[in-house]
């Protein structure tokens, strides 16, 4: 037996997804999957592979006896229809919705900013939607929260990594830069895509993830950053361990080298 009334064939080995779908099977006839299990479901890779595997949140209005990995979220009133949806057959939280719960239940403000980035990103779902959804939540715990943390997002954001690089640089005395700047060669073709840039000074920042260790992207890295070079634009390259101040006096360095050199050129 998986949940009560849903069972797998002895020794079967069971995925999330059928858990969940077990649970959904289960569930009262008003419920709708949310949190964790509706981000996963969504697409979301960087939390939620981790946070929540092995227990479903259920919204509903019934009281059912709750199975081992099953948390009941009461609720007042339904859901409206603008903040679920479905995939696969299972009644999910929209995404906007998603990203509203999931933040409001996670500890931390960067935290929270990094989970409403991060579900944006993957649902291709605007902050302003989900400042929408955050309105169809009047009283509810944690909900104003995140609605106070909503400037700070952005779902252009690739990773939690990138949108505390984000925050860093806005919380320092550093102008913002733009969120994954497109930068082409003179024929227009697409070079590369900036994680944050200041287009124009022509400073371009790049978060490099573990994949950048790979002997193949390492390779190509070079040879953007060497093309950057030629076209005038500075690079600044940021991995996990550089310490705030660090990143902050490399990206300051460049854009003191980027405007001097813009001065030249406007002087010659």
């Amino acid at each position: 037996m998986i949940v009560p009334g849903v069972y797998a064939a002895k020794g079967a080995r069971l995925s999330r997804w059928d858990f969940i779908r077990a649970v959904d099977i289960w569930a009262p006839a008003d419920a709708v999957i949310g949190g964790w299990s509706a981000a996963y479901l969504h697409g979301e890779h960087w939390y939620s592979t981790e946070r929540g595997n092995g227990v479903v949140d259920v919204f509903t209005s019934a009281e059912p006896r709750v199975p081992t990995g099953v948390r009941e979220r009461r609720l007042r009133q339904p859901i409206p229809a603008a903040d679920a949806c479905e995939i696969g057959g299972i009644r999910i939280t929209a995404p906007a919705r998603t990203a509203v719960d999931v933040a409001r239940w996670s500890t931390g403000a960067d935290r929270k900013i990094c989970i409403v980035d991060s579900v944006c990103f993957a649902t291709n779902t605007s902050v302003r939607a989900v400042a929408d959804a955050a309105t169809r939540m009047p009283g509810q715990h944690g909900v104003s929260r995140v609605v106070r943390l909503l400037d700070a997002c952005d779902a252009d954001a690739h990773s939690p990594q990138e949108s505390l690089l984000r925050l860093r640089i806005e919380r320092s005395s550093l102008p913002q830069p733009v969120s994954q700047f497109e930068i082409c060669e003179p024929s227009g073709y697409l070079l590369t895509i900036a994680d944050l840039a200041y287009a124009r000074e022509k400073v371009a920042i790049f978060y490099d993830g573990r994949h950048h260790g790979d002997p193949e992207q390492w390779r190509r890295d070079l040879r953007i950053t060497a093309r950057l070079a030629d076209l005038g634009w500075q690079v600044v390259r940021v991995t996990k361990g550089m310490r705030p101040e660090e990143v902050i006096g490399h990206i300051a360095s460049a854009l003191t080298r980027a405007r001097r050199d813009l001065r030249h050129l406007t002087s010659s």
